[in-house]
């Protein structure tokens, strides 16, 4: 049995095991999978610059919700599209939105465990992406994962089709500026902050230097198999999956235009960049907070990391990490 079939069978959710045993009809190129809470239809036009694509879109609420009504124009609109297949036992039903393109639209008759919900969101869309890859519906090993109120650009899955043997992919980005001036500095100072990260990351030469929002990911359908899906998180799912792809193969950014990523102030995340919007717009004066890593601490990552290459043995002691983090700091008196 293949790890993906295995995964499939054992650890996925049960709309994509449903899905595997069930016939299903068409072909596509790509997948791309997109939770939905509180989206308008606008979420569908992200498809109308490709074709032969399949828009897997999980609607969803978390059951401590204080408005359940919150998706129902989204779904208004899905029930007025051509339907193509019902896949009752998967609660889902595929649709037609050009020629070429589809939508599977999935919706449990439960709210989502509010302690799980995007992060369930995602695997149980990943999951049925994968049930379609398994079944030879879908040609792309990859399952590209997108938040709603993103602006996807025209050679995003080009930019996927030359990248060989990676576990991942994280694909730039780049926030949308708001009307308001204070929301303006607000994300430029979020957005730097989350750059600067990754930057330093890199100086110290750590294998997890990569950006870690769930908007930007692409991810190949066996090694996420291998890692048995994201993790039921509120929030977090996309640091803690690409961080466990790491360990399956490279975790790369392709060359391609910017995704656009909103920078709208939400609290349908514990954190995030609308958490974070909110707390820097709560100050009297946004540039007066604190908002980076000493770059100190990347230089004393980066003597560790060089310790631990060097020494070349597994069983490192706390003592030997003090002293290397002694020699560092002597190097900079």
């Amino acid at each position: 049995m293949s790890v993906i079939n295995k995964y499939l069978r054992q650890y996925a959710e049960p709309e994509a095991r449903v899905c595997l045993e069930t016939s299903l009809s068409g072909c596509w190129q790509q997948v791309l999978v997109i939770p939905a809470y509180a989206e308008s239809p606008a979420v569908l036009d992200n498809l109308s610059q490709y074709s032969n694509t399949l828009l897997i879109l999980v609607v969803n609420h978390p059951d401590n919700a204080l408005n359940a009504r919150r998706n129902d124009s989204l779904r208004d609109h899905i029930r007025s599209l051509p339907e193509t297949q019902r896949i009752a036992d998967a609660n889902a039903s595929l649709r037609e939105l050009s020629q070429s393109n589809h939508l599977l639209a999935v919706e449990r008759p439960t709210p989502l465990p509010s302690k799980q919900g995007v992060g369930l969101a995602r695997k149980l869309g990943c999951d049925l992406a994968l049930a379609f890859m398994a079944g030879g519906h879908v040609q792309s090993p990859w399952m590209h994962c997108s938040d709603a109120d993103v602006k996807l650009p025209r050679d995003y899955f080009k930019a996927a089709q030359i990248v060989r043997n990676a576990a991942a992919l994280t694909y730039p980005f780049t926030h949308i500026a708001p009307a308001d001036p204070r929301e303006q500095t607000a994300i430029a100072l979020y957005e730097n902050y989350l750059k600067c990260y990754v930057a330093g990351l890199q100086y110290a030469g750590s294998p997890y230097a990569f950006h870690t929002i769930g908007s930007c990911i692409a991810v190949n359908g066996a090694a996420y198999a291998h890692v048995r899906g994201f993790p039921r998180r509120a929030a977090g799912e996309d640091f803690y999956l690409l961080n466990k792809l790491a360990k399956q193969g490279p975790v790369l950014t392709p060359r391609c235009t910017p995704l656009s990523l909103s920078a709208r102030l939400s609290d349908r995340v514990p954190f995030g960049t609308g958490p974070a919007l909110t707390t820097l717009l709560s100050q009297d004066r946004i540039t007066d907070i604190a908002y980076f890593y000493d770059p100190r601490c990347f230089q004393a990552l980066a003597a560790i990391l060089r310790f631990v290459e060097s020494s070349g043995s597994p069983d490192i002691q706390e003592s030997d990490f003090k002293k290397a983090l002694k020699d560092h700091t002597k190097a900079f008196i």
